[in-house]
Protein backbone atom coordinates (compact mmCIF):
# COMPACT_ATOMS: atom_id res chain seq x y z
CA UNK A 1 0.00 0.00 0.00
CA UNK A 2 1.46 3.08 -0.94
CA UNK A 3 3.16 4.94 2.12
CA UNK A 4 0.13 7.87 1.87
CA UNK A 5 -1.90 5.65 2.91
CA UNK A 6 -0.95 5.07 5.94
CA UNK A 7 -0.60 7.75 7.27
CA UNK A 8 -2.89 7.55 10.47
CA UNK A 9 -5.84 9.64 10.21
CA UNK A 10 -5.65 11.09 13.22
CA UNK A 11 -3.00 14.05 12.26
CA UNK A 12 -4.70 17.57 11.90
CA UNK A 13 -4.93 19.41 8.69
CA UNK A 14 -6.53 22.60 7.96
CA UNK A 15 -10.06 23.11 7.31
CA UNK A 16 -11.34 26.12 6.17
CA UNK A 17 -15.53 25.94 6.01
CA UNK A 18 -17.30 27.00 2.95
CA UNK A 19 -19.84 25.05 1.08
CA UNK A 20 -23.41 25.05 0.50
CA UNK A 21 -26.40 22.71 -0.54
CA UNK A 22 -27.85 19.79 0.94
CA UNK A 23 -27.28 15.72 1.77
CA UNK A 24 -28.07 12.83 0.43
CA UNK A 25 -31.36 11.21 -0.17
CA UNK A 26 -33.52 9.78 2.44
CA UNK A 27 -33.38 6.19 3.05
CA UNK A 28 -36.73 4.26 2.40
CA UNK A 29 -38.78 3.08 5.22
CA UNK A 30 -39.37 -0.56 6.05
CA UNK A 31 -42.58 -1.51 7.31
CA UNK A 32 -43.49 -4.39 10.24
CA UNK A 33 -46.14 -5.44 12.22
CA UNK A 34 -47.80 -3.98 15.33
CA UNK A 35 -47.17 -6.31 18.63
CA UNK A 36 -50.48 -4.68 19.89
CA UNK A 37 -53.19 -7.20 20.84
CA UNK A 38 -56.05 -4.38 20.24
CA UNK A 39 -54.66 -3.53 16.49
CA UNK A 40 -52.57 -5.06 13.29
CA UNK A 41 -52.59 -2.57 11.27
CA UNK A 42 -48.73 -1.89 10.09
CA UNK A 43 -46.54 0.54 11.89
CA UNK A 44 -43.28 2.03 10.60
CA UNK A 45 -40.18 1.21 13.14
CA UNK A 46 -38.75 4.22 14.57
CA UNK A 47 -35.02 4.93 13.19
CA UNK A 48 -32.00 6.09 14.78
CA UNK A 49 -30.38 8.58 12.66
CA UNK A 50 -26.41 7.24 12.11
CA UNK A 51 -24.14 9.85 10.74
CA UNK A 52 -20.54 8.53 9.54
CA UNK A 53 -17.85 10.81 8.40
CA UNK A 54 -15.75 8.62 6.21
CA UNK A 55 -12.57 9.09 3.49
CA UNK A 56 -12.53 6.95 0.45
CA UNK A 57 -8.92 6.07 1.17
CA UNK A 58 -8.44 6.12 4.96
CA UNK A 59 -7.50 2.55 6.16
CA UNK A 60 -9.22 3.58 9.56
CA UNK A 61 -12.35 4.18 7.38
CA UNK A 62 -12.52 1.28 5.68
CA UNK A 63 -11.88 -1.10 8.49
CA UNK A 64 -14.90 0.40 10.26
CA UNK A 65 -17.14 0.91 7.13
CA UNK A 66 -16.38 -3.10 6.15
CA UNK A 67 -15.39 -4.59 9.73
CA UNK A 68 -17.96 -2.81 12.00
CA UNK A 69 -20.77 -0.75 10.35
CA UNK A 70 -21.57 -3.19 7.85
CA UNK A 71 -21.68 -6.79 10.08
CA UNK A 72 -23.74 -4.69 12.62
CA UNK A 73 -26.86 -3.80 10.18
CA UNK A 74 -26.53 -6.90 8.31
CA UNK A 75 -26.13 -9.52 11.87
CA UNK A 76 -28.76 -7.71 13.63
CA UNK A 77 -31.25 -6.58 11.09
CA UNK A 78 -30.93 -2.94 11.81
CA UNK A 79 -31.62 -1.74 8.60
CA UNK A 80 -34.87 -1.15 9.58
CA UNK A 81 -33.88 0.74 12.39
CA UNK A 82 -31.27 3.00 11.26
CA UNK A 83 -31.42 6.41 9.17
CA UNK A 84 -28.11 5.83 7.56
CA UNK A 85 -26.39 9.11 6.56
CA UNK A 86 -22.70 8.41 4.62
CA UNK A 87 -20.23 11.76 4.70
CA UNK A 88 -17.49 10.88 1.99
CA UNK A 89 -15.21 13.84 3.02
CA UNK A 90 -13.53 13.30 6.31
CA UNK A 91 -10.34 15.62 6.97
CA UNK A 92 -10.90 17.61 4.00
CA UNK A 93 -10.98 21.18 3.06
CA UNK A 94 -12.44 23.96 0.28
CA UNK A 95 -9.83 26.85 -0.75
CA UNK A 96 -10.69 29.49 -3.45
CA UNK A 97 -7.99 29.32 -6.08
CA UNK A 98 -6.99 33.26 -6.46
CA UNK A 99 -5.46 32.54 -9.88
CA UNK A 100 -8.97 30.72 -11.35
CA UNK A 101 -11.11 32.31 -9.21
CA UNK A 102 -12.84 28.96 -8.33
CA UNK A 103 -13.53 27.15 -5.14
CA UNK A 104 -10.91 24.08 -4.97
CA UNK A 105 -10.69 21.15 -2.63
CA UNK A 106 -8.05 19.38 -0.47
CA UNK A 107 -8.06 15.96 0.41
CA UNK A 108 -5.74 14.10 3.63
CA UNK A 109 -4.95 11.44 0.65
CA UNK A 110 -4.65 13.57 -1.98
CA UNK A 111 -6.59 14.33 -5.32
CA UNK A 112 -7.14 10.71 -5.50
CA UNK A 113 -9.04 10.67 -2.62
CA UNK A 114 -10.95 13.83 -3.48
CA UNK A 115 -12.15 12.25 -6.83
CA UNK A 116 -12.85 9.00 -5.18
CA UNK A 117 -15.21 10.79 -1.90
CA UNK A 118 -16.81 12.46 -5.12
CA UNK A 119 -17.71 9.11 -6.60
CA UNK A 120 -18.92 7.91 -3.53
CA UNK A 121 -21.13 11.36 -2.91
CA UNK A 122 -22.48 10.58 -6.57
CA UNK A 123 -23.47 7.50 -5.78
CA UNK A 124 -25.42 8.93 -2.75
CA UNK A 125 -27.02 10.92 -4.13
CA UNK A 126 -28.04 8.39 -7.15
CA UNK A 127 -29.03 5.43 -5.32
CA UNK A 128 -31.22 4.66 -2.50
CA UNK A 129 -29.14 4.56 0.73
CA UNK A 130 -28.79 0.68 1.27
CA UNK A 131 -28.10 -0.14 -2.39
CA UNK A 132 -25.60 2.70 -2.43
CA UNK A 133 -24.00 1.26 0.83
CA UNK A 134 -23.89 -2.05 -0.64
CA UNK A 135 -22.07 -0.69 -3.30
CA UNK A 136 -19.85 0.99 -1.50
CA UNK A 137 -19.07 -1.36 0.66
CA UNK A 138 -17.88 -3.45 -2.43
CA UNK A 139 -15.58 -0.30 -3.88
CA UNK A 140 -13.72 -0.31 -0.37
CA UNK A 141 -12.51 -4.03 -0.91
CA UNK A 142 -8.98 -3.14 -1.88
CA UNK A 143 -9.05 0.76 -2.08
CA UNK A 144 -9.82 0.02 -5.54
CA UNK A 145 -12.91 1.43 -5.59
CA UNK A 146 -13.91 -0.29 -8.85
CA UNK A 147 -17.31 0.83 -10.14
CA UNK A 148 -17.96 -0.77 -13.25
CA UNK A 149 -16.86 -4.55 -11.03
CA UNK A 150 -18.99 -3.68 -7.94
CA UNK A 151 -21.78 -2.22 -9.84
CA UNK A 152 -22.19 -5.23 -12.30
CA UNK A 153 -21.28 -7.87 -9.54
CA UNK A 154 -24.36 -6.34 -7.56
CA UNK A 155 -26.66 -5.95 -10.58
CA UNK A 156 -26.66 -1.95 -9.78
CA UNK A 157 -27.79 0.42 -12.37
CA UNK A 158 -25.43 3.35 -12.33
CA UNK A 159 -25.60 5.25 -14.91
CA UNK A 160 -27.05 8.16 -13.13
CA UNK A 161 -23.77 7.88 -10.63
CA UNK A 162 -21.22 8.29 -13.84
CA UNK A 163 -23.59 11.37 -15.08
CA UNK A 164 -23.02 13.15 -11.96
CA UNK A 165 -19.15 12.79 -11.36
CA UNK A 166 -18.87 13.57 -14.99
CA UNK A 167 -21.16 16.35 -15.47
CA UNK A 168 -20.18 18.64 -12.14
CA UNK A 169 -16.89 19.86 -10.60
CA UNK A 170 -15.64 17.93 -7.54
CA UNK A 171 -15.80 20.74 -5.37
CA UNK A 172 -19.38 21.36 -6.31
CA UNK A 173 -20.27 17.61 -5.55
CA UNK A 174 -18.09 17.30 -2.08
CA UNK A 175 -19.68 20.87 -1.50
CA UNK A 176 -23.00 19.58 0.91
CA UNK A 177 -21.35 16.67 2.70
CA UNK A 178 -18.00 18.94 3.58
CA UNK A 179 -20.95 21.81 5.08
CA UNK A 180 -22.34 19.19 7.49
CA UNK A 181 -18.33 17.47 8.26
CA UNK A 182 -16.66 20.66 8.69
CA UNK A 183 -19.28 21.66 11.12
CA UNK A 184 -18.00 19.19 13.42
CA UNK A 185 -14.22 20.31 13.59
CA UNK A 186 -13.56 16.20 13.63
CA UNK A 187 -10.09 15.10 14.56
CA UNK A 188 -10.01 11.31 13.72
CA UNK A 189 -11.78 9.66 10.41
CA UNK A 190 -14.33 7.86 10.43
CA UNK A 191 -16.17 10.17 12.82
CA UNK A 192 -19.36 8.44 13.94
CA UNK A 193 -22.59 10.77 15.15
CA UNK A 194 -25.85 9.70 16.73
CA UNK A 195 -28.70 11.72 16.49
CA UNK A 196 -26.66 14.53 15.06
CA UNK A 197 -25.18 15.13 18.69
CA UNK A 198 -20.84 14.92 18.02
CA UNK A 199 -19.39 13.11 20.64
CA UNK A 200 -15.74 13.65 20.13
CA UNK A 201 -14.45 12.33 23.16
CA UNK A 202 -16.32 9.23 22.84
CA UNK A 203 -15.39 8.40 19.38
CA UNK A 204 -12.68 5.72 19.54
CA UNK A 205 -15.61 3.61 21.92
CA UNK A 206 -18.08 4.02 19.71
CA UNK A 207 -15.88 2.65 16.93
CA UNK A 208 -14.40 -0.16 18.36
CA UNK A 209 -18.22 -0.51 20.40
CA UNK A 210 -20.45 0.83 17.82
CA UNK A 211 -23.23 -1.95 18.37
CA UNK A 212 -23.09 -1.25 22.35
CA UNK A 213 -23.37 2.51 21.35
CA UNK A 214 -26.57 1.80 18.57
CA UNK A 215 -28.20 -0.16 22.02
CA UNK A 216 -27.57 2.25 24.54
CA UNK A 217 -28.65 5.52 21.75
CA UNK A 218 -31.84 3.53 20.52
CA UNK A 219 -33.32 2.74 23.64
CA UNK A 220 -32.28 6.26 25.48
CA UNK A 221 -34.48 7.72 22.56
CA UNK A 222 -37.58 5.59 21.99
CA UNK A 223 -37.15 3.96 25.20
CA UNK A 224 -37.22 0.88 23.45
CA UNK A 225 -34.33 -2.13 23.70
CA UNK A 226 -33.90 -3.88 20.42
CA UNK A 227 -33.96 -7.96 20.38
CA UNK A 228 -30.55 -8.25 19.38
CA UNK A 229 -28.86 -6.29 22.50
CA UNK A 230 -28.15 -7.26 25.72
Amino acid sequence: MNNKLSIFCGLGVLLISIARGNGQPQSNETVVTSTSSTETAPVVPQKLLVAIHYEALCPDSVYFIRRRLHDALLDNDWWRYTELKLYPFGKAGFYNNTATKEMQVFCQHGWEECELNALHACILETLEIQEAFKLIYCMLRAYSNQLDKCSNHLGLDVSAARKCKQSRKTPEILAPYGKETLKLGLSFVPTIVFENVFEPYEQSSIRYNFEGHFCSQYERKFNIRLPTCV
